[in-house]
């Protein structure tokens, strides 16, 4: 394996408010994939003087945590690029995105959690088994394979006559807490795990991928994946209440391989 580079820069994590999941506003009404189309009606003004709380919670926390390794994929610039197509090509726009790497990541036994408008979030299910070296290869062969694809992507969007697109992704690897909303039958995530993800990603350069210290740790564990791909270090998190250095590392595949067709029926990984 080879690591080149250095520590470019070191940014504060300050704990604001800033953890939403990507995406830019007002972008998440595609009902395309997951649970995107979760809105909750009726909601009170901020001058109501009393408030009747439903009998059933909107979102309900399982009381079960696990460790895995969750990813966001976002895309680059997305509302300069739509800002000028008309309704029906926006959809199509964002429906070409969304599934076309949403196939990539089932296929890599990924699941799909929701959109938050122009990204996507999903999670690697078998990564809950620390000893699983081909659940934490498929994690990196995902996230490479969907980045080789954005020239199939961008060329079905060319013969639809829409613009093409870059993307960012980053992963990670630590705890999360499973919450199920009550108009959903997928499960969430939350935590910091996820919130740490989705900093990281204006990390990653156009078309690359990122991955935090926490998965870049375990996948140092297991040579035979890890001596598959260049790690460089880009960036450096200040975290926790003692702000301590958490490691971000571009990632790159040494070798080419067959790139996947998302626009192909391709059989879900066993």
């Amino acid at each position: 394996m080879q690591i080149s580079g250095g520590m470019s820069s070191t940014i504060e994590d300050g704990g604001g408010d800033d953890d939403d999941y990507g995406g830019e506003e007002g972008l998440d009404d595609f009902p395309i994939v997951g649970s995107a189309q979760e809105i909750l009606d009726d909601k009170p003004s901020a001058s109501s003087s009393s408030f009747d709380f439903p009998a059933e919670e909107e979102v309900s926390f399982s009381g079960k945590s696990e460790n895995y390794c969750v990813c966001f994929i976002d895309m680059v610039n997305s509302t300069v690029v739509t800002s000028g197509l008309a309704s029906a090509k926006l959809v199509r726009y964002y429906s070409i995105f969304l599934n076309a790497t949403a196939a990539i990541a089932k296929n890599f036994g990924a699941k799909v959690i929701k959109n938050a408008g122009d990204c996507l979030i999903y999670y690697f299910p078998a990564t809950s088994d620390p000893a699983s070296n081909a659940a934490f290869s498929d994690v990196l062969e995902c996230c490479t394979a969907m980045i080789d694809a954005n020239k199939v992507i961008n060329a079905r969007l060319n013969t639809e006559g829409l613009p093409p697109l870059g993307y960012r992704i980053s992963a990670d690897y630590g705890k999360v807490e499973v919450a199920r909303s009550a108009t959903s039958n997928s499960d969430d995530l939350f935590g910091s795990t996820m919130n740490l993800c989705a900093k990281i990603n204006s990390k990653a350069p156009k078309n690359g991928v990122v991955v935090g210290a926490d998965l870049y740790r375990v996948i140092q564990s297991i040579p035979a994946v890890a001596e598959l791909y260049n790690f460089e270090q880009v960036c450096s998190y200040l975290v926790g209440p003692e702000q301590q250095q958490y490691p971000v590392f571009s990632v790159a595949r040494r070798q080419k391989r067959n790139i996947v067709n998302p626009f192909k029926v391709m059989p879900a990984r066993s």
